[in-house]
């Protein structure tokens, strides 16, 4: 098995997915909500890791909110950084990590192998 590719060739916002076209032709298409839900921040990595609280309620704002994507900016030769609408934008995603998140059949299979 060969490595996957981690350059980018091309990316775009459609579909409410970010869409990579990687190096080695593979094409990705990482649901927003994903994406801020596997933001690599360290205050959205505590939040995760943090024991979930059996009472908390959601409020109607957050149950209907729809992450949406306001920019993304290049970091140096190995990641993006994701700006959202709501302005967070601490979260640095490696090439390497976006490429891991890819929901397609293949690349589901390959993490399970």
């Amino acid at each position: 098995m060969t490595e996957a590719s981690t350059e980018i060739r091309d990316a775009s916002l459609a579909e409410g997915a970010f869409q990579v076209e990687w190096g080695d032709g593979h094409h990705s298409a990482l649901p927003l909500a994903l994406l801020r839900a596997k933001c690599p921040c360290a205050a959205c990595r505590t939040i995760r890791e943090a024991p979930p609280d059996p009472f908390r309620v959601l409020t109607a704002s957050e149950a209907a909110a729809i992450p949406d994507l306001r920019d993304v900016e290049p970091v140096g030769r190995y990641g993006l950084r994701l700006v959202w609408m709501d302005g967070h934008d601490t979260g640095i995603f490696s090439y390497e990590y976006l490429r891991g998140l890819c929901p397609c059949p293949d690349c589901t299979a390959r993490r399970t192998a």
